[in-house]
């Protein structure tokens, strides 16, 4: 299984389209940069979605959401997302304070398999560590002899899951999703001070994280009068411990290896989670959609030097036009435009700064006409972190790009009772 899983994360990391240049400083910490997009149809709403449900796409912020699919037909989604960030602060040269790259993100597969049944699998990240950053560090038991620090870290959690939804009653959709977490994080720090060269020392340090994670959904919708349709959703996730193999080599000057160990361990749990969100939609055109979501992570106690993990929250709205067309007595969809807005308290506060971040998303999609294609693309701006306490702040560009495919998978007539 771990060998499979190896080679699903050397494809994963291999389809990056450009090196990993994108830095994060703030991804050292924890478990890294938790990813928040869905690389969806809701991703220019500013990733709202807990109560979206639409029959063309496969919506994943709410496993409840995939009995709203078509009947009869199947959907297959994938991802790739530019990202350009500009770093400010008093740490950061102002000659090098730039980063860039391209890379697939999300892969994704669905399918109606009865008429109250819809079922999605998928491949997403879940997390990433990406820095590299010089600083000074102390000599303990020298009058202030400081020593040369470099840090690099690169590597993530990745999610294969398996998602499947039920409809009750007309009104009511419960869903699962059942997921395995896994993937590599490297850690590398070389100390040296050019005034004691016995203090250049290696240490390196690799970890294999996995564990199985569920999570769940429900989502209720009704029509209000002729015109609209609304809908309430939630989602929640259980505290889950994550394993690892963790391996640390102490190599000295000479490359002498001063220590080599491997242990397993539990290295982090994520906390509860929970999320509710609203959807309303008039005239099947226009959509207004919220979204709150809370994790519990100051339960977990988890603290370091200068840091703790802090309850998280994330509040996001977005707003979508819908443009159709009636094709004998059937409308159909040709493009769509959306906008979205989010602000997103992260888990993470620094030396007594919460790292928060917030942001704004514009989307466009066209629905090809002879085909069965559509494209949407998504501009993404934000600022994430500050530049109080000597910290960093990000300012960040996003571009997406969602490429989906959908046919019939049954063509033999009718299938459902």
């Amino acid at each position: 299984m771990r060998i499979i899983l190896s080679i699903l994360v050397l494809l994963f990391s291999c389809s990056r389209l450009a090196a990993q240049t994108n830095n994060s400083p703030y991804s050292i910490l924890a478990i890294g940069d938790i990813e928040d997009s869905y690389f969806n149809r809701t991703t220019g709403m500013g990733n709202t979605g807990i109560a979206f449900r639409n029959s063309r796409s496969l919506i994943s912020n709410n496993p409840a959401s995939f009995s709203a699919m078509d009947n009869q037909f199947f959907a297959g989604e994938i991802g790739v997302r530019g990202k350009f960030v500009n770093y400010t602060g008093k740490p950061i040269d102002p000659t090098n304070n730039n980063s860039s790259d391209i890379a697939f993100r999300r892969f994704a597969l669905g399918i109606k398999l009865t008429r109250h049944w819809g079922t999605s699998i998928g491949l997403v990240p879940f997390s990433s560590q990406n820095y590299e950053f010089n600083a000074p560090q102390p000599i303990l038991g020298t009058n202030g002899e400081t020593t040369n620090s470099y840090s690099e870290g690169f590597g993530g959690v990745n999610r294969v899951y398996w998602a499947n939804s039920y409809e009750l009653f007309h009104h009511l959709s419960l869903g699962i999703n059942s997921s395995y977490l896994f993937g590599s994080m490297s850690q590398k720090t070389i100390l040296g001070s050019p005034n004691l060269p016995a203090t250049y020392v290696s240490t390196n340090r690799n970890l294999w994280i996995y564990n199985l994670y569920f999570d769940y959904g429900m989502q209720y919708y009704t029509k209000i009068g002729k015109k609209w349709d609304f809908s309430l959703g939630a989602t929640f996730a259980n505290r889950t411990d994550l394993h690892a193999e963790n391996s640390v080599t102490i190599l000295a000057i000479d490359s002498s290896q001063l220590k080599n160990e491997t242990i397993n361990e539990t290295v982090f749990s994520l906390p509860k989670s929970y999320g509710v969100g609203i959807s309303l939609t008039k005239d099947k055109k226009y959509t207004f959609v919220a979204d709150y979501k809370f994790q519990n992570w100051s339960a977990l106690n988890v603290s370091g030097f200068n840091y703790a993990l802090q309850n998280s929250e994330r509040a996001s709205v977005g707003f979508e036009i819908s443009n159709k067309k009636n094709y004998y007595n059937n409308l159909y969809e040709t493009s769509f435009f959306q906008f979205g807005l989010y602000y997103n308290k992260s888990y993470l506060n620094v030396y007594g700064q919460s790292i928060n971040d917030v942001g704004g998303t514009f989307g466009i999609g066209i629905n090809a006409k002879r085909s069965s294609l559509s494209t949407n693309i998504i501009l993404q701006y934000g600022v994430k972190g500050t530049t109080d306490r000597n910290l960093i702040k990000e300012n960040y560009f996003n571009m997406t790009f969602i490429f989906s495919y959908r046919d019939l998978w049954n063509t033999r007539g009718r299938r459902y009772d």
